[in-house]
């Protein structure tokens, strides 16, 4: 996804069917990532103090995604379709047993994963399914995030922020995961007017900007809240200046120059040298 600065503007034909496939997709996402969390912590991967926080964290984003798709007014039922001919009608399972078929298929899947994870046990430890040393966590964390900006580079903002979740598992306070999924979210939530996703991925960047007050993303990310959210243009100018005093890499500034010039001329203060250069393309976000 393009970081453009502001949100998409119009809504789309069917927003409130766009809103509950979204919010649907989320709900799944969220009931992963808490099965995932309870595997890792049983595994000894993750303590119980990470486990509390990513639980409590993802348990009241599940409870609002559960509040805002029950408020929303229910899809018109799809026609039936007409019985097959030359036949009886057949009738529809009931409900008991569609769930029946459902939990048995999650069974399946989970013995695939049971039987998965018996054989990668099963190895020498520090030894991958190749033989070859397996990769550190923090080299495990460095490619998820490399993958994560892969990912958003061409669209895909749910594998991204899937990633970011990944690494959000194994280190809660990582401030790029913080930073990118939070920003992602906000830009997400503030394009579909989901309020939720625009609080929930502010807090995440605000969380990165204070625990990580070095970290020149996150900077960069909360100035384009401020700046478009808020409209506060002289907050949004602190926090670009500090993006540049952070060391960023050398062609960053020059490719989001287009996004924070306006808030400096807001603000009535000249634009930085280092953000010249824009070709009005902007960055984008892992």
């Amino acid at each position: 996804m393009t970081v453009d600065g502001s949100p998409e503007t119009g809504r789309r034909d069917h927003p409130e069917r766009d809103d509950r496939w979204y919010l649907a997709d989320e709900r799944e996402f969220l009931l992963r990532s808490l099965d995932d969390a309870d595997r890792e912590r049983a595994a000894g991967d993750l303590s119980d103090e990470d486990h509390a926080v990513l639980v409590a964290r993802d348990s009241a984003r599940l409870a609002e995604v559960e509040a805002e798709l029950a408020a929303l007014v229910p899809e018109p039922a799809a026609p039936a379709p007409p019985p097959p001919a030359g036949g009886p009608e057949r009738r529809p399972l009931p409900l008991w047993r569609r769930m029946g078929i459902v939990a048995a298929c999650l069974l399946i899947a989970a013995g695939v994963v049971i039987l998965v994870a018996h054989y990668v046990q099963a190895r020498q430890p520090g030894q991958s399914s190749s033989g070859t040393v397996s990769l550190s966590q923090a080299q495990l964390i460095e490619q998820q995030l490399e993958q994560a900006l892969v990912q958003n580079n061409q669209g895909n903002t749910k594998a991204a922020l899937e990633l970011y979740d990944k690494v959000l598992t194994e280190d809660p306070s990582n401030p790029a995961a913080l930073a990118y999924a939070g920003y992602l979210q906000w830009n997400v939530g503030s394009s579909a007017h989901v309020a939720s996703l625009v609080r929930i991925g502010r807090a995440e960047i605000e969380t990165a900007v204070r625990d990580s007050p070095s970290y020149y993303q996150g900077h960069l990310f909360y100035g384009l809240v401020l700046e478009n959210q808020d409209h506060d243009d002289a907050a949004a100018v602190t926090q670009f200046d500090d993006f540049l005093a952070d060391d960023p890499p050398t062609a960053e500034p020059a490719q989001v120059a287009d996004l924070v010039a306006g808030a400096y001329r807001g603000a009535g203060v000249p634009v930085p040298s280092a953000f010249s250069g824009g070709t009005g393309a902007g960055t984008s976000a892992p």
